[in-house]
This record gives C-alpha cells, sequence and structure tokens, in this order.
C-alpha cells in the first residue's frame, strides 16, 4: 500500500483536490443563491446539472489548453537545447559545470559531475539543471488533464445536487451548508495531507470560503426574491 501511495503523483492529486472544491463551491452557491430567490425544485435541479456540466466542460478546456501550451513550450525548449548540445558540447558542459558550482559544488567536483553527466544524458542533465525539466517523468497528456480536472469538478458540484435530490424543501439550504463543510473539509484535509501543510489552517480557510459564498449567494437571492 505504501509503495503504491509512492508512485502516486501527489501534485496532481492536490490539483484535482482543488478542481473538485472549485465544483463544491461554485454549483452550492448557485443553489443558496436559488433557495434564497424561492426557486423551485425543477429549477434547481436544472440549474444544478447545468453548473456540474457547464463548470466540468469550461475548467476541463482550460485545464487542456494550460497543459498543451506548457507541454510545447517544453518541447521548444528541449529542442533548442538539444540543438546547442549538438553544436557546441564544449561551452554546454561547461555552462553545466558552472551551474553546480552555483549551487555550491567546488569547481573541481563540478566539472567532474558535469563531465560524467554529459557522457551520459547530456539533454536531461540540461533540462533538469536548467529548467527543472525531468526526462524521467511521464506528464499527464493534455487530454488526460482535461479529463480528470472536468471529472473532478462535476464530482464536486453533485454534492449540493444530491442534497436537493435526497431532502425536502424545507430542509435543502442547511442541508447544503452542512453537506459543502463536510465535503471541503475533506477535500482540505487531503490537499493539506499531501502538501505538508497546516491541516487546520487549511481546512478553516477552504470551508470559511465556501461557507462565506453560500451565505452571499443566499443574501442575494434572498433580496432579489
Amino acid at each position: 500500500m505504501t509503495g503504491m501511495w509512492a508512485r502516486i503523483d501527489h501534485a496532481r492529486v492536490r490539483e484535482h483536490a482543488v478542481d473538485s472544491n472549485d465544483g463544491i463551491i461554485a454549483s452550492a452557491g448557485i443553489v443558496e443563491g436559488l433557495l434564497g430567490a424561492g426557486a423551485s425544485s425543477t429549477i434547481l435541479l436544472v440549474a444544478s446539472l447545468a453548473s456540474m456540466v457547464g463548470g466540468g466542460f469550461a475548467l476541463a478546456g482550460m485545464r487542456y489548453a494550460e497543459a498543451a501550451d506548457e507541454r510545447d513550450a517544453q518541447h521548444a525548449i528541449l529542442e533548442a537545447e538539444r540543438r546547442r548540445i549538438a553544436l557546441t558540447p564544449t561551452e554546454e558542459e561547461a555552462e553545466l559545470a558552472d551551474l553546480y558550482e552555483a549551487r555550491g559544488l567546488s569547481p573541481q567536483l563540478a566539472r567532474a559531475v558535469a563531465a560524467e553527466l554529459s557522457a551520459g544524458d547530456a539533454l536531461g542533465a540540461h533540462a533538469e539543471a536548467e529548467y527543472g525539466i525531468v526526462l524521467r517523468d511521464r506528464p499527464a497528456t493534455p487530454r488526460t488533464t482535461a479529463v480528470l480536472a472536468g471529472l473532478a469538478f462535476a464530482v464536486g458540484a453533485g454534492v449540493p445536487l444530491l442534497v436537493i435530490l435526497l431532502t425536502p424543501p424545507a430542509w435543502r439550504a442547511a442541508a447544503t451548508i452542512l453537506a459543502v463543510v463536510a465535503a471541503l473539509s475533506l477535500t482540505a484535509l487531503l490537499i493539506a495531507s499531501i502538501g505538508g501543510t497546516n491541516v487546520p489552517r487549511t481546512m478553516l480557510r477552504t470551508v470559511s470560503i465556501g461557507v462565506a459564498t453560500m451565505l452571499l449567494t443566499y443574501i442575494g437571492g434572498t433580496l432579489l426574491g
């Protein structure tokens, strides 16, 4: 179990937990606003579904564009570096030695490390030392990133939707708040555990944002209604 957890990309899990938070808060805000305005069950259901589907597709599209842009930028950087290594290998090795020396290695050791790495995988060494790109990593494709982001948002947006489906109208406003607080607490716990941050502070911050969003939209809906 420990080995399986170690192989999980924690950064991706954390990112998609945040995407789920976005879905929870966005959908809950819409629901509370409509509840404040006295919307019918049909309107609540349609609005929740629209938030889930529309928000999920919107986030998926944004994540796809971001991942594709990052992939293209990395490819351009690596191609330019590959050409420089092919044309001026001595200068590139000296540059690599300078980078390691700047990080605290002695000049002699820096040159030795640069020479050994250049003899093995010069491109990989330069990519990691200069740009922080680790060629051994297998980043998720833009399509995979988009699908996971959209699904995470939809799962989060499903929390208020379930409340609408499972609770009587008189209890929906309070039940939505309770369900959202519980869901945000769980995702905040996951995010803090993965990131190694303070758990109570992360949970308080995340839940406070969600509750403030719901209260403001509920008040706004009440005033408009």
